[in-house]
């Protein structure tokens, strides 16, 4: 069973398609009926403010429950802020008053580059540093959606799995162990973007 994060900001709606359209089965993190030892995969959908998204799943200790089954090698796909709720702490959140998963070193902060109109919107290469599980059949130079103003910036450099094609420093995918976080956004990057989402559902547990 494949546990889809509601962080009350996300879009649900194209997660739900994309997965029935996989065959996929999965179960909504706000159903009460739903226990950690029936899930096996983990899908944090993007969208949201850092601070909001933290306080939304602090809520009936789900922020804890995701911990567990990460430290428990319970694969995990964040996209867009579903990946900066990895690291600790981010720019975006005021004063530091909510910290995210720290399951990941580093820090997320505002982009500063000149030549990114934020918010960083729209289709945008990325080059693939470390071909991962879930780029199997991808090729570096592929386009992906994107929507953001936050990039993440990992303390061990072996994390980053891709960056920006014309923007190196700004990531766009991490990973670690059984840790998968992706800046863009899969559910609108069409055929490029399914095949992410499928290859990161076809890992063997």
């Amino acid at each position: 069973m494949l546990l889809l994060i509601n962080s009350g900001t996300s879009n649900l709606g194209a997660w739900v398609s994309i997965l029935n359209k996989l065959n996929q089965k999965f179960i909504l993190s706000d159903n009460q009926d739903w226990n950690v030892q029936d899930i096996k995969k983990i899908i944090f959908p993007g969208i949201g403010h850092y601070d909001e998204v933290v306080k939304n799943i602090s809520k009936n200790k789900l922020k804890e429950k995701i911990f567990h089954l990460v430290q428990n090698k319970i694969p995990y796909l964040g996209v867009c802020v579903g990946m900066q709720i990895l690291f600790k702490k981010s720019k975006e959140s005021k004063n530091n008053k909510y910290n995210g998963l720290n399951l990941i070193k580093g820090e997320v902060l505002k982009i500063s580059d000149k030549k990114i109109i934020l918010p960083h919107n729209g289709w945008n290469d990325i080059k693939i540093l470390k071909k991962n599980t879930i780029f199997k059949s991808i090729r570096s130079g592929t386009d992906f959606y994107f929507n953001h103003s936050y990039y993440c910036k990992c303390e061990n450099e072996s994390n980053t799995t891709s960056v920006l094609k014309d923007h190196l420093k700004i990531i766009s995918s991490i990973e670690q162990d059984f840790i998968f976080g992706v800046q863009f956004h899969p559910e609108k990057s069409m055929t490029s973007g399914l095949k992410i989402i499928k290859n990161f559902i076809d890992i063997k547990c």
